[in-house]
């Protein structure tokens, strides 16, 4: 199976903590409404189940919660 990679642009970094906050939730829904893809795509129904991926996304985001200044 052939997949293509899509052109990725990462903006700079956020100018305050707020809109970093926002763009940290943008992404974990964006990444939440993906697992089902990479679910089929590395057939991992047999491995892990959904709920079990979303944790461990949102654990890894939970280690940058003391983070307040996003530029540094």
């Amino acid at each position: 199976m052939a997949f293509t990679l899509r052109s990725v642009k990462v903006p700079p970094n956020s100018a305050s903590l707020e809109e970093a906050r926002s763009r940290v939730f943008d992404f974990f829904r964006q990444a939440c409404r993906s697992i089902p893809t990479i679910m089929d795509i590395y057939n991992l129904d047999d491995v892990v189940t959904k709920s079990e991926l979303r944790s461990s996304i949102s654990s890894e985001i939970r280690k940058n919660s003391h983070v307040t200044n996003p530029k540094g």
